[in-house]
């Protein structure tokens, strides 16, 4: 049973990037929560925010970008102002990341067993031998076959679905509170794909571990998420639970999203496309920013950017379209 409390909350993030062309409002204002022990995904197109989300959330976004408003609260304390060495104490702690690409995480010089020794060292103070104990636990819980002698391997003589096990198993093995997901699946083929998600859905629920999920895939945030938060353009442009955001979605971006997915009790010649391109950062469009691309926008969508219009059932949405429902309710 998931425990009510809220772990993280967000509130009006904001992360720019400061190029020679101009100012990029990579996440432009974003809010959202975490509770404890919920998986939240969190989808769109490339370029959308995803990810900068996450790395702002750690705050180690890399120059020229910088974190220049909001509040990033874990466990009610504003982490965002935390100094380095209090930073230090969360990340791969408390929170914990996996990403994309594990080859280019995963370090190449140094055996499997040794970098899960390291995490668990560096956090958890246990001596060589238990933490040895621990990552091969962790390798066995991840459904990796002879974890003792897997322990010894080094990153390239793996497969590309047993080095993002070895991902989760290093993320998880400090018990973290929070586990963020940056497309961690998208290498792997579909087979792998759901065995990697189920054993991060079990351990998330075994240890009580919140999961923000990064992903473009609709499939696999039907799969995992409790809440789906959908970005376009630096911005959320609506959010809600994931069983009614699949059932009735409110935002046209949504819609096109899931009308542009495969469903397997339909019979399709071919896929509805979202028309358009996501947007340039440098050339923004005036009031919605996914007005250009949007069947149902009006004058108003030209103009002004709506703001973000909360019901009472608690989903949220950033369109004109429902803003007589909100003044009505």
């Amino acid at each position: 049973m998931k425990n009510s409390q809220t772990l993280l909350e967000v509130n009006n993030l904001k992360t720019y990037f400061y190029t020679e062309n101009g100012v990029i409002p990579s996440v432009d204002g974003i809010s959202f929560s975490i509770k404890k022990g919920e998986t939240v995904g969190i989808v769109g197109e490339s370029g959308c925010g995803k990810s900068v989300t996450s790395l702002s959330i750690l705050n180690i976004v890399s120059s020229p970008g910088k974190i220049v408003d909001g509040e990033i609260i874990f466990n009610g304390d504003d982490i965002r102002h935390y100094s380095k060495s209090q930073l230090q104490k969360i990340r791969g702690n408390k929170i914990s990341m996996i990403f994309q690409e594990p080859l280019t995480s995963l370090n190449p010089v140094f055996t499997i067993g040794s970098q899960i020794v390291e995490a668990i060292n560096l956090h958890q103070k246990l001596k060589r031998p238990d933490a040895k104990k621990r990552a091969i636990e962790m390798l066995e819980e991840v459904g990796i076959p002879n974890p003792n002698k897997l322990y010894y391997y080094f990153p390239h003589m793996l497969s590309g679905g047993m080095r993002q096990r070895v991902m989760v198993a290093m993320a998880l093995s400090c018990n973290p509170e929070l586990l963020i997901a940056d497309e961690p699946t998208t290498a792997l083929d579909v087979t792998i794909q759901a065995q990697v998600l189920k054993i991060m859905k079990n351990l998330s629920i075994k240890l009580n571990t919140s999961i923000m999920l990064i992903t473009h895939d609709l499939g696999v945030i039907a799969e995992t998420a409790d809440k789906v938060i959908v970005m376009y353009a630096g911005r959320i442009v609506e959010q809600n639970n994931v069983f009614d955001l699949f059932k009735e979605p409110k935002h046209p971006y949504t819609k096109g999203l899931l009308n542009s997915t495969p469903k397997i009790h339909q019979e399709k010649d071919s896929l509805e496309s979202i028309i358009g391109n996501v947007p340039s950062p440098f050339e923004m469009p005036v009031g919605c920013k996914f007005n250009p691309r949007c069947p149902f926008a009006f004058e108003k969508c030209r103009i002004k950017e709506p703001p973000i219009q909360k019901f009472e059932d608690g989903s949220e949405v950033r369109c004109w379209l429902h803003e007589k429902e909100v003044m009505n309710e």
